[in-house]
């Protein structure tokens, strides 16, 4: 499987310190669900497709 790099906006940050302090499972699944797997579906630019393939 690619690597994927993924960034949070502050707010996803905020949230997902939150949810590590608060251990929050259910809230974690969630956040993964609706933030993570989202970013991680999307085709990578054209940049950051030919950096990825520069360091392999």
């Amino acid at each position: 499987m690619a690597k994927a790099f993924i960034v949070l906006d502050d707010e996803e940050q905020v949230l997902l310190e939150r949810i590590c302090v608060d251990g929050e499972e259910d809230e974690a699944l969630r956040f993964l669900k609706e933030h993570i797997a989202p970013k991680v579906k999307k085709d990578m630019p054209c940049l950051a497709q030919e950096l990825m393939e520069s360091q392999r």
